[in-house]
C-alpha cells in the first residue's frame, strides 16, 4: 500500500508538476491550430509525401517542445490534413533534437557524438515516417475517415470531473511553485 501511495504522490504530484505546464501549451496550440489553420492549408503544402515530411522535420529540429506537448500539436495537424508520417516525424525529431537537448549532448559526449545523433534521429524519423505513410496506403486505413465518421460524441459527467480535477492538480502545482519561488526570494537578504 505504501508503494502505491508513493506512486500516485509522484504522478498526481512531481510528474504533474513537470509535464502540467506543457500539456497545457500542447493543449493550447493544438486549439489554435484547431481554430485558426484551414484543412486545405495543411492538405495543399504539408498533406502528403516526402516534402512534408522535411518541413516537419525544418520545423521540429529548432523548436523546443517536449514530447507531452508536441502529441496534442501533432493530433491536430493530422485532424487538419497532414499524413501520419509528418506527424511522426514531428513527434520523433521535435523533442529529441531541440537546441537544448543537442547542447547537452554536445557538451557531454562532444560535437562529433550530437553530429551523429542528429543525423541519426533525422534520418530514422524520416525513415520511420515513410513506413507508416507506407502502412496506413497499404492498408487503406484514413485518418479522416475516422474523424469524419466518429460524429459528434457527447461526453458524461466523469469525462467534465475527470477534466476539473486535471486542471486543478496542474493549477495547484502552478501555485506551489510560484509560492516556493516568493519564499525563496522573500529569504533572501538584502544587503
Amino acid at each position: 500500500m505504501d508503494k502505491f501511495r508513493s506512486g500516485m504522490k509522484f504522478a498526481f504530484g512531481d510528474l504533474l508538476d513537470d509535464i502540467g505546464s506543457w500539456l497545457m501549451l500542447g493543449v493550447l496550440l493544438a486549439g489554435l491550430i484547431g481554430v485558426f489553420l484551414s484543412p486545405g492549408l495543411i492538405e495543399a503544402y504539408l498533406g502528403d509525401g516526402i516534402l512534408s515530411m522535411l518541413i516537419m522535420l525544418v520545423v521540429a529540429t529548432p523548436l523546443y517542445v517536449c514530447a507531452t506537448a508536441s502529441t496534442p500539436i501533432a493530433a491536430a495537424l493530422v485532424m487538419k490534413g497532414l499524413s501520419p508520417g509528418a506527424a511522426l516525424v514531428f513527434l520523433l525529431a521535435g523533442p529529441a533534437t531541440n537546441m537544448a537537448t543537442l547542447t547537452v549532448v554536445s557538451k557531454l559526449l562532444g560535437k562529433k557524438t550530437a553530429l551523429i545523433y542528429l543525423i541519426s534521429i533525422l534520418i530514422n524519423s524520416l525513415l520511420f515516417g515513410v513506413l507508416v505513410n507506407f502502412i496506413y496506403d497499404f492498408s487503406g486505413l484514413s485518418i479522416q475517415s475516422w474523424i469524419s465518421s466518429g460524429g459528434e460524441e457527447s461526453h458524461g459527467v466523469i469525462a467534465y470531473i475527470s477534466t476539473l480535477m486535471l486542471l486543478f492538480l496542474i493549477f495547484k502545482g502552478f501555485v506551489s511553485k510560484f509560492l516556493f519561488q516568493f519564499k525563496k526570494t522573500d529569504m533572501v537578504p538584502l544587503s
